[in-house]
């Protein structure tokens, strides 16, 4: 995915997601995607540190793999930096984490409980600088309102999409999105990966989407 010449930082996403790797593509930064290698989620009392701690997880995980294996993307002649960026999404909903569904009964579950609800989705994000050391992470926070959802709607979404890899069960740019009435705030952050904030963490390190 990398134009080589020119670039002064290579970043490496720490995700399968197509969903990031959409989001950064329309972004126009080239970059790589490595999925976390072994790296279990944790669930912490607080949303906000769950989803910082996970992102940090990921981001850091990928930097090590990536420098234990010796990958050849520590070249100096052609960057000057390497970042690892990683994210963790996460539904919450009445004092509970809604994670990736284990099977369709739970996904129908998921989705009975937002119907007509308000639920909120956390994004935490870090970068980390293989260079320099350094770290650096914040969270966005999105609220989504679901409308009110007959059985119908519910099996009809259940049918149309594929919810097992998304948390909450559903993905607002797919079939999911007919499920929602409104939201307040960043709807990429609900695709998972908030552009204001991963550019606001961007800008810490001195850099823009000119440096990609």
């Amino acid at each position: 995915m990398f134009l080589e010449e020119n670039k002064k930082i290579k970043l490496i996403l720490a995700s399968a997601s197509p969903r990031r790797s959409g989001i950064l593509n329309l972004l126009k930064i080239n970059f790589e995607a490595i999925s976390p290698i072994n790296c279990n989620e944790e669930e912490f009392e607080d949303p906000y540190t769950t989803a910082i701690k996970n992102s940090i997880k990921k981001s850091k995980n990928i930097a090590d793999y990536v420098r234990i294996n010796k990958i050849n993307v520590f070249s100096h002649e052609n960057y000057e930096e390497i970042i690892f960026c990683g994210f963790d999404t996460i539904v919450y909903f009445e004092n509970k984490y809604f994670f990736k569904p284990k099977d369709i009964e739970e996904a129908r579950y998921f989705i009975s409980s937002f119907s007509g609800r308000t639920h909120r989705v956390i994004t935490g994000v870090s970068i980390y600088s293989y260079y320099g050391d350094r770290l650096e992470t914040g969270f966005d926070e999105t609220f989504v309102t679901f409308r009110e959802l007959s059985s119908k709607d519910i099996d009809l979404f259940l049918e149309n999409e594929y919810f097992l890899d998304k948390a909450g069960a559903y993905n607002i740019e797919g079939f999911g999105a007919f499920l929602v009435k409104k939201i307040n705030g960043c709807f990429f952050n609900v695709a998972g990966l908030p552009i204001y904030r991963f550019l606001d963490i961007l800008n810490r390190f001195g850099y823009d989407l000119n440096n990609f």
